[in-house]
């Protein structure tokens, strides 16, 4: 931009700042609940955050959908509710637009994500505890106006979306235990893995899964396999079950039956680590540390090697943690992540936390602070 003043002229450059993001449940494909982009929300400033905006979710008796965690995009938060799915002004909480479900007695909470321009929901029927069915939804993420519906014949147990595909995981006493892959642009199925289970993690175009005889019993091997392709890329003797991976995606981190935390390589499935106790599948990882929840205790690990780093006991039992600008927050006083030091005051429930404001759903109420 040149502005002139009479002889004078001043050459103005503008920074182009990315929009804020949260577009995954778990931050990212990852689910790794860590969003490395937060710089305004950090020890110096948690003090001073307010509320801003709360708005009541739309609630219906006869729902069997509960009130899901909101994701953002481009300065729009979405969020289920127990009548469908609504879009909020991220900076007013403003409605922008909203989607119903065709039956709310019949729609479980659906797990979201924003890729392509469009808004991916993926959940089902919740009727049928024999032969429940699967649904996938592609809704515009700008006007709410449906492009395309998938009803599939597994249960949605896990979805994640990475490299513009859904990946849904499930089985159930009248289907046989499978993985699918369908295009994001148009749904169309990509491929399709029998007798395997998976979690709603990717690590950059790498998802972890579970062999099985098809009904759900887990046959003793673990195989990484390729988004793109379903082509697997390494077997592993073991039961694992992925909980995150770090955002680096060199790493998973999966727990066994037993419920112990380990490290896995990405690129070929050998074991990094085994941290020493603990079996909580509540987990947060940065690129230093790996941060878990098991009822009132914190604990955050070395990435490197899993060795604790800290504890800490808070006042109440935790939630899900999050992980953003310094800061941990697991559903009691906000901590730092660097040493588990009470760093700001108590904010209760799960949030995220991106550009510089806090969102949560609690209470069937989303509000934001900021």
């Amino acid at each position: 931009m040149l502005l002139v003043n009479g002889a004078s002229a001043v050459l103005l450059s503008l920074v182009m700042v990315a929009p804020p993001l949260w577009d995954h449940p778990g931050y990212d494909a990852e689910d790794s609940h860590h969003n490395p982009a937060e710089t305004v929300i950090t020890g110096g400033r948690i003090r001073q955050v307010t509320q801003k905006w709360q708005v009541s979710l739309r609630a219906s008796d006869e729902s069997c959908s509960g009130f899901g965690e909101p994701i953002l995009s481009a300065g729009r938060l979405y969020v289920s509710d127990q009548l469908g799915i609504s879009a909020y002004t991220a900076e007013t909480g403003a409605v922008i637009w909203r989607y119903d479900w065709a039956d709310p007695g019949d729609a479980e909470t659906p797990r979201l994500a924003v890729s392509d321009g469009l808004l991916i929901a993926a959940g089902g029927g919740c009727n049928s505890q024999s032969d429940p069915d699967g649904e996938i939804t592609a809704l515009d993420a700008r006007t709410g106006l449906p492009r395309w519906k998938l009803r599939i014949d597994i249960p949605v147990n896990a979805a994640v979306v990475d490299k513009d595909l859904v990946i849904v995981s499930g089985g159930s006493p009248s289907d046989e235990d499978a993985i699918v892959a369908y295009h994001v642009r148009d749904g169309r199925q990509a491929w399709r893995k029998a007798k395997h289970l998976a979690a709603g993690v990717s690590a950059n175009g790498t998802i972890l899964a579970r062999l099985t005889d098809g009904s759900d019993v887990e046959t003793g091997a673990s195989v990484g396999i390729a988004v793109t392709t379903g082509a697997v890329r390494w077997t592993r003797a073991a039961e694992w079950t992925a909980q995150a991976a770090t955002p680096g995606s060199d790493r998973f981190l999966v727990t066994d039956k037993t419920g112990t935390l380990h490290a896995v390589r990405v690129s070929d499935g050998t074991l990094d680590w085994t941290a020493a106790t603990g079996d909580s599948t509540l987990l947060a990882v940065d690129r230093d540390r790996v941060y878990r929840v098991h009822g009132r205790d914190v604990e955050a690990l070395r990435v490197t090697d899993g060795r604790r780093a800290w504890i800490t006991r808070q006042k109440t039992d935790g939630v899900q943690p999050v992980t953003a600008g310094g800061l941990l927050y697991a559903g009691a006083a906000v901590l730092s992540s660097a040493g588990g030091t009470v760093a700001g005051p108590e904010l209760s429930g799960r949030v995220i936390v991106a550009g510089g404001r806090i969102h949560q759903v609690t209470n069937g109420r989303l509000r934001t602070l900021a």
